[in-house]
């Protein structure tokens, strides 16, 4: 079963259309960018509200990056499938969250 996740408004995020990603500082999300998704699995990421259409659409953790010292500089987020099949034009998005 999918958890309740905390709706980020989109306008927390800046968007480039150019790449379809969204992006935001952890800090202006209060660390909450890493949710666990459903109670059956350690899935874990966020809720992005549109403040345009208040479509929600949640992304899943797909890959933390690290820089040279092993210290995470930021993480990508794909959409959940089960979104994009309600919604097909969030397929391309993708949000990154970089660790301030």
């Amino acid at each position: 079963m999918r958890l309740t996740l905390v709706e980020h408004s989109s306008d927390q995020f800046t968007f480039d259309a150019s790449d379809e990603t969204f992006t935001a500082c952890a800090s202006d999300l209060n660390n909450r960018h890493l949710e666990r998704i459903y109670d059956d699995a350690c899935d874990v990421g966020l809720a992005i509200k549109s403040a345009k259409t208040g479509v929600v659409i949640t992304y899943y953790m797909d890959k933390t990056h690290y820089d040279r010292e092993h210290d995470i500089t930021h993480w990508t987020y794909k959409p959940c499938s089960e979104d994009v099949r309600k919604h097909p034009e969030a397929i391309w998005t993708e949000v990154i969250i970089f660790n301030d």
